[in-house]
């Protein structure tokens, strides 16, 4: 082609996108094309149409996959060609990640932040002789559930039964809900109280008010008493 400098020719830039496509330019006329190209929104319209129009020249053609060993050959001309590394280089990283992964599990368990042991159920038997009170307290920690069953005894009139749990000789009483009038109570236990759930804990019904306790306190006589215990 002629020299690229040679502007007042007519043609010449549109010429050069033709052979720009097609990989023909010489390294100093590519570079001066392709800042020119930078700059001029018609020559960029040139160049994709010739793209455009020299794909057309293979749409007859059937597609046939290169070779593998040609494949990587076009490869390494394109990107160049990666330097192999050694067979323990390319090993490392996932034996460091196996390491980093070993490291990371023993010293989840030697610390105790991971306890596979399931936390136990507790109990507490409830008896009120003068009120022939026959109940069971289970507190069930996989599901959060207080539960109380009455297996004798008929619940009080015009009063509600206030259920506690008193964590240590030096505790106040903490309000678990009151028992259920009929059938099995169940009460899920908020998050704070959860660590009040532990064996040993006194688990205490008192005979209240309807609605339960005024105060927050039992404020009635005190029924039945039990600690929470596992049952074997």
């Amino acid at each position: 082609m002629s020299d690229l400098d040679q502007t007042d020719l007519p043609g010449v830039w549109e010429a050069a996108a033709a052979e720009y496509v097609l990989g023909l330019l010489p390294e100093d006329e590519r570079r001066a094309f392709e800042a020119r190209l930078r700059d001029e929104p018609d020559l960029e319209q040139d160049v994709a149409a010739w793209a455009a129009y020299f794909t057309t020249f293979t749409d007859s053609l059937e597609e046939v996959p290169p070779p593998p060993a040609l494949w990587r050959r076009i490869e390494a001309a394109a990107f160049g060609r990666e330097k192999k590394k050694p067979f323990w280089q390319q090993l490392w990283p996932y034996a460091a990640g196996a390491v980093l992964g070993a490291a990371v599990t023993w010293g989840v368990y030697t610390s105790g932040m991971l306890d596979l042991t399931p936390e136990p159920h507790l109990y507490a038997d409830l008896v009120a002789e003068e009120q022939g009170y026959v109940m069971l307290a289970h507190w069930a920690p996989d599901s959060g559930t207080f539960m109380l069953r009455r297996d004798a005894g008929d619940y009080p009139q015009d009063s509600s039964v206030e259920i506690w749990v008193i964590p240590g000789p030096d505790s106040a009483p903490v309000s678990v809900g009151l028992m259920q009038e009929v059938g099995l109570t169940q009460i899920p236990v908020p998050e704070a109280l959860v660590p009040l759930m532990t064996s040993g804990t006194t688990v205490a019904l008192s005979l209240e008010p309807l609605g339960g306790s005024p105060s927050g306190a039992p404020t009635g006589p005190i029924l039945a008493t039990g600690p929470l215990a596992i049952r074997g």
